[in-house]
């Protein structure tokens, strides 16, 4: 707890209005907020939680009803909830969203993590509430790189990791301009651990090429998807996901460059009854498996359907759906090179790590080594785009 010093008036009037454990300074009325709404602000969603969260600053610090009100400036860590579809920091309850914003050069820091910008705190249904932080692209980017790649990657594949992920993060904002955020802080977007993870080398790649994004025909920016390592042949888009609507960027690309990847093949076994529980909780309702086999492969090589057969018929399951249900950690790539279906059990091997569609991660390091460029690599993975500077 960071010490503070007050007056007895201060104190008398600080216990009489707060209580002395709100850690917040005697409430006042604040003007409406407004968000900062440049045209490189990224709006990331980094907490969606149920269990509660703290909230922290390295200075002071003010909280204030969006909409202007209610408010008060913070000297010490509040613990905040939701009661009755209100929002709680410490003692105090806000009707309404609540935005929490440094002093001077103060850093907020929420449940022990540094962040950059102004966050935005909602209450949901169901006890809920979620935490959006209005950032800088730049300073997001700061944020992404190093939970993404090594920052003691070749400074090339760095670069091309900043460019994928800053055209990314841009089209997320271009695409859904009437959601309350444009990304998440996790694997389904972009993997974000804020100001705390920031490394020297990663901010120098996110410098180098400020303002960098890959462009489609139309000229719009790429949803360039990405992924650790494509087990030696990157993927196109309308493999994986059946509505894909990703543009004419990429290509079905044989690369040798990821094989130093630790994970580069990998095995796994797994009952019938795990792999029946785990469909189940996506909607896919099987009897007893009796046997999986894939009934269909991509030109790349991976298994764009699974054949399930059961004591009711045989079911066909989409590649990418099979696997993110048994799990990505688990059943790393549709990219099977064997497998042996038992009485009980299934055994895969395999190769890569994810979806394989764009930027292998892997093999962007391996051509960097190899002494290519960033504008290479992507010329590489996105052989249709076009490198643009906003």
């Amino acid at each position: 707890m960071r010490p503070f010093f007050l007056t007895m008036t201060s104190v008398v009037s600080f216990s009489l209005l707060t209580g002395c454990a709100t850690g917040l300074v005697a409430e006042t009325r604040y003007p409406t907020y407004d968000v900062p709404a440049a045209a490189d602000t990224l709006r990331v969603r980094i907490l969606y939680t149920k269990s509660g969260a703290r909230l922290d600053a390295t200075g002071p610090y003010h909280i204030q009803l969006k909409m202007g009100g209610k408010g008060a400036e913070g000297q010490e860590p509040l613990r905040v909830r939701t009661l009755h579809g209100t929002l709680v920091f410490g003692h105090q309850s806000f009707k309404g969203d609540v935005v929490a914003y440094p002093e001077g050069a103060s850093t907020l820091i929420l449940n022990g993590r540094k962040y950059r910008g102004v966050l935005v705190f909602h209450a949901l249904a169901g006890g809920r509430f979620d935490v959006v932080e209005y950032v800088n692209m730049d300073q997001y980017l700061y944020g992404v790189l190093p939970r993404e790649v090594e920052p003691n990657w070749p400074l090339e594949s760095l670069k091309a990791q900043a460019i994928v992920s800053r055209t990314f993060a841009l089209s997320n904002k271009l695409t859904d301009t009437k959601e309350r955020f444009d990304v998440s802080d996790g694997v389904m977007d972009q993997v974000y651990g804020g100001m705390s993870v920031e490394s020297p080398a990663s901010n120098r790649a996110v410098d180098e090429t400020r303002g960098q994004v890959l462009e489609d025909s139309t000229g719009k920016p790429v949803q360039t998807f990405f992924h650790s390592s494509c087990g030696g042949h990157t993927e196109l888009p309308e493999h994986v996901w059946r509505n894909a609507n990703a543009g004419d960027a990429f290509g079905s690309v044989s690369d040798g460059f990821c094989t130093e990847d630790p994970h580069f093949k990998w095995q796994l076994t797994i009952s019938y009854s795990t792999i029946r529980a785990r469909l189940k909780r996506v909607g896919i309702r099987l009897k007893d498996i009796k046997k999986i086999t894939v009934v269909q492969k991509t030109e790349s090589g991976r298994a764009e359907f699974f054949g399930i057969q059961t004591a009711a018929g045989s079911t066909e399951v989409p590649g990418n759906k099979f696997r993110l249900a048994l799990g990505p950690e688990a059943l790393r790539s549709t990219l099977i090179t064997n497998m042996k279906a038992g009485k009980s059990s299934v055994w895969f091997e395999g190769r890569g790590w994810g979806h394989g569609v764009g930027l292998c991660q892997w093999g962007a390091r391996g051509r960097a080594l190899a002494g290519q460029t960033s504008q290479q690599i992507l010329e590489t993975y996105y052989p249709r785009a076009k490198l643009a500077t906003l």
